[in-house]
């Protein structure tokens, strides 16, 4: 174990992550439990309509490009841009 800080104790484990959260924990590394329980993950399904939005396709053209950089579909893009957007414009009207 090496000789750096020593991790504190917690009394429960809302402690532990709010500790967490607001501490660099890479000095403490060496002092962790490496997790091995498998732990499910459950797929919210939201329900979708599609979206018919006519574009020039120079902007199509752009859209499908920097989609391709950051690895994404071109339809992911737009979605996350306009969630974006609502959340700025219209935080009352997202749900929780």
């Amino acid at each position: 174990m090496s000789q750096g800080k020593q991790l504190p104790e917690f009394e429960n484990e809302d402690d532990l992550a709010a500790w967490i959260e607001s501490h660099d924990t890479s000095e403490y590394m060496d002092q962790m439990i490496e997790a091995t329980d498998e732990i499910e993950v459950l797929r919210t399904r939201f329900s979708t309509k599609p979206l018919d939005v006519r574009l020039r396709t120079e902007y199509l053209e752009a859209i499908e490009e920097l989609a391709e950089r950051r690895g994404l579909p071109y339809q992911a893009l737009v979605q996350r841009w306009l969630l974006e957007r609502l959340t700025q414009e219209a935080p009352d009207l997202m749900t929780k």
